[in-house]
């Protein structure tokens, strides 16, 4: 009785006093409270080693603690964080995926940029417009639809209106609520913001899971890459910022710097708004990326949906793209009924250069090397590097009669200072034998491939290459114009009720006539999503002719342009440089196909996926298919099983198919999820791949070419991996893989792609470190061993001694360090 007379009079007292705050109260503070000395020492201790508290109920992580102890002293504390911006208080909070994002930042594609920037100062969800909440991850256009719908009703004033938005999913709010606020910006954060990223590495850049996405021969590991960057806020919603890139193996002397200033969502008056007018760096992108979108990097199977989103649009540039750069002027206007967006470009391109002073192609290089990996000029007549001048202008046009329906026309034009006459066996096809630039006959015995181009059985794609696009044409736009490029079409998106279908049709234009459609090569997609509580489908056609040659084109597609040809082969060509023709290429491949994707959760404890994916190869008619299909167990709340089984196959079907392969890869995660977002993960990973052999590189047993049959290896992997988060400051991660064959794996942030012939064990250990909310040190290194082997029995070294069974090793190590601050 006494004891709950006291407890009374305390907890009255408490009530005129005000709470105590976990955060900032003292132990003699503390000891008013119904607690243990021991315990009170155990929270401060846990407070100094962890952090600050987000919720009451993270008491129960220290020992002597329970739920009791928590429910006798909720009503008289707080955990409210001490003397932190509300800017502050958002970094901390979403910590986790902050260090995934800003690990990808400086990204071809520039989505983490632009998520950060969303992040960094979300907006009021009352003044975003359809393109706003497009931009922000796994948010599909049913969701964005109906949260204007929502908006219709009236004002959004907090997380119940938004939760309740007609249709949204459950997904989709969850992760919308991190980038936006119902009111405008608070009164004690700055009007200033300042982000600064500083990143060095040694490792390759790849972004194909395919064993061709990296080209090991320029790594170049004692010129690591370096992306440095600035940008900055302020008031009136202007912003700007600086960026500096340079390749690994890149010449100092050549790199790529970015400057942009941008003002957005300036209020016109009637409806009307500025979006975005940005001078100096850009990037633009419309539709489905049919017809025009900025950017180096290839992503295959890019829907628009889910992470794979682009960022539509005009926005400032800093990513790390070095060709496809815009730079000049671009403005972006809306309102409710119309949105028009228009630039204007002038920037050097690196192209292949004839040696009558044409241009073949346009190249993407991953180092940019001026004249290749020999620096052999008689063979490079001129330098790669900032060899073609572009002037590129354009727009899109968009009318939104109704919420979620949108058409729209979109129209640009490339012109070159040189003419565009492809000479694919002069300036590419040769060998290291060959010093004849064009054909002849001895090119046979010199094994070049100026004789194979177009010839040779297993490079049945060469079409695509001979489909490359010409042009010699002056324009009264600009008086140096020598060529061009000019395409236009019309893209569409709507939505009804749970269900979306959008499409774009895309045409080269040849002539000048600008409505006039249907003559000339052309490229279309169209593709409808569905969404329930517990079951999404999304379905997608494309149709890209042979010759729609189109540079700005990034659309879905499996395979990169000239995938099975000659560029393929570094050996057939008369640099090795000339092989990024394909391997950093980012235009989609020629194909027409079907795809399906699935995600269902039919139990609590069971995800399931699906992809299928049938198509045909417009150049040498080649019917493809691919299939996944993922299976999410979790047997208990803190463990997941993933089992992922792939089939895939080309001309499987077809007997007389001069290149067919079948390759089947299986993958099992198991995953166990500890307190604090620590876990430990288990991957085993085999696979095998079936193809027919190739004349060249394939003796038959009883002697000869073997040219019937099937080769192949199996694939193996296992690994272990593991992160740990000792407190808010500091979380360490690792892995090691013993791999066996081909292997694609995300280490960390990073996308690797491994093939190992004889066996390798590859490691891995990063550190995190947050001194500050606003302060972060990522450093990751990697170790990669391979096997011993030998496939010569006997050879001669450079100093003229015998070898006999030459024992080959192989060793690398790689290193990653990245610096980001926000202000």
């Amino acid at each position: 009785m006494k004891h709950s007379i006291l407890l009374v009079f305390f907890t009255l007292g408490l009530a005129f006093s005000g709470k105590i705050n976990l955060n900032t109260a003292s132990a003699d503070e503390l000891a008013v409270l119904p607690l243990s000395e021991t315990q009170i020492y155990s929270l401060i201790d846990y407070r100094e080693s962890q952090g600050y508290f987000n919720s009451l109920y993270e008491l129960s992580k220290i020992s002597g603690f329970n739920t009791t102890h928590i429910h006798a002293i909720r009503k008289s504390v707080t955990v409210a964080l001490p003397s932190q911006s509300t800017f502050e208080k958002d970094m901390q909070r979403a910590s986790y995926k902050l260090g995934q994002w800003i690990s990808n930042e400086g990204s071809t594609e520039g989505l983490s940029e632009v998520w950060l920037d969303r992040f960094y100062e979300p907006q009021n969800v009352n003044e975003m417009n359809y393109d706003d909440l497009m931009l922000l991850p796994n948010l599909s256009p049913v969701d964005v639809t109906a949260v204007l719908l929502q908006k219709e009703r009236g004002y959004i004033k907090g997380t119940f209106e938004l939760k309740n938005s007609p249709g949204i999913s459950y997904w989709g709010y969850k992760n919308l609520v991190d980038f936006v606020r119902f009111e405008n910006k608070p009164a004690d954060e700055s009007p200033f913001h300042i982000r600064i990223n500083s990143l060095v590495r040694t490792i390759p850049i790849t972004s194909n899971p395919d064993d061709e996405g990296t080209v090991s021969a320029f790594k170049d590991s004692s010129r690591p890459e370096q992306f440095h960057k600035v940008s900055f806020t302020t008031v009136n919603n202007l912003k700007g910022g600086y960026s500096y890139h340079r390749y690994m193996g890149q010449p100092r002397d050549v790199f790529t710097e970015k400057l942009f200033l941008s003002t957005e969502k300036i209020p016109l008056g009637k409806g009307i708004r500025l979006d975005r007018a940005v001078l100096g760096n850009f990037t633009a992108s419309f539709g489905q990326g049919v017809i025009f979108e900025t950017g180096d990097d290839f992503s295959p199977r890019r829907t628009g949906y889910g992470f794979t989103k682009r960022a539509t649009g005009i926005h400032g540039d800093l990513t790390r793209s070095s060709q496809y750069v815009m730079r000049g002027g671009a403005i972006q206007m809306s309102s409710p009924f119309f949105r028009g967006a228009m630039f204007l470009s002038q920037h050097p391109r690196d192209a292949v250069i004839n040696s009558d002073s044409s241009f073949t192609s346009l190249i993407v290089m991953q180092p940019r090397l001026p004249y290749g990996a020999n620096g052999d000029s008689s063979k490079i007549f001129h330098s790669l590097t900032g060899s073609l001048n572009e002037v590129t202008w354009g727009g899109n046009f968009q009318l939104s009669p109704v919420t979620g329906t949108h058409l729209g026309f979109t129209f640009f034009e490339a012109l070159y200072d040189r003419p565009h006459i492809p000479q694919v066996i002069n300036s590419i096809t040769g060998g290291d034998d060959d010093f004849d630039a064009e054909f002849s006959p001895d090119d046979y015995d010199d094994y070049s491939g100026d004789a194979f181009y177009l010839t040779y059985i297993t490079n049945s794609a060469d079409a695509e290459i001979a489909a490359m696009d010409s042009s010699e044409a002056e324009s009264e736009l600009w008086e140096e114009a020598q060529s061009f490029f000019r395409v236009r079409g019309f893209d569409f998106s709507t939505v009804l009720g749970n269900i979306a279908i959008a499409g774009e049709y895309g045409e080269m234009m040849k002539d000048d006539n600008l409505i006039g459609f249907g003559s000339n090569p052309s490229a279309t997609v169209v593709n409808a999503y569905t969404q329930f509580p517990n079951l999404n489908i999304l379905l997608l056609y494309r149709n890209y002719d042979l010759a729609y040659d189109n540079p700005y084109q990034r659309s879905y597609s499996n395979y990169q342009r000239y995938k099975t040809t000659i560029f393929e082969d570094s050996y057939w060509l008369e640099d090795p440089i000339f092989s990024y023709l394909y391997s950093g290429n980012p235009q989609p491949q020629a194909e027409e196909g079907f795809f399906i994707s699935s995600r269902y959760q039919f139990h609590r404890s069971f995800v399931g996926v699906l992809n299928w994916d049938t198509w045909n190869r417009k150049a040498d008619n080649a019917k493809y298919f691919r299939t996944v299909a993922t299976i999410d167990w979790r047997p208990a709340f803190n463990c997941r099983i993933k089992l992922r089984q792939k089939w895939q196959g080309r001309g499987v079907f077809d007997i007389q198919h001069p290149s067919p392969f079948y390759s089947r890869e299986s993958r099992l995660q198991a995953r166990l999820r500890m307190s604090r977002y620590n876990q430990f993960e288990i991957l085993y990973s085999k696979g095998y791949t079936t193809f027919s052999p190739r004349p060249r590189l394939t003796d038959n047993a009883l002697g000869g070419d073997m040219m019937v049959g099937d080769i192949g290896s199996p694939d193996e992997t296992m690994g272990v991996s593991i992160t740990h988060h000792a407190d808010h400051h500091f979380t360490m991660k690792g892995g090691i893989l013993y791999i066996k064959g081909f292997l694609w794996y995300f280490e960390d942030t990073d996308f690797r792609v491994f093939n190992s012939d004889n066996g390798a064990v590859h490691s891995w250990v990063s550190v995190d470190l947050k001194p500050t909310p606003l302060l972060r040190v990522m450093f990751k290194v990697s170790h990669s061993s391979e096997a011993t082997s030998t496939r010569v029995v006997d050879g001669k070294a450079p100093d003229g001694r015998w070898m006999y069974n030459p024992i080959v090793t192989g060793e690398e190590m790689d290193y990653r360090l990245q610096l980001s601050y926000a202000l």
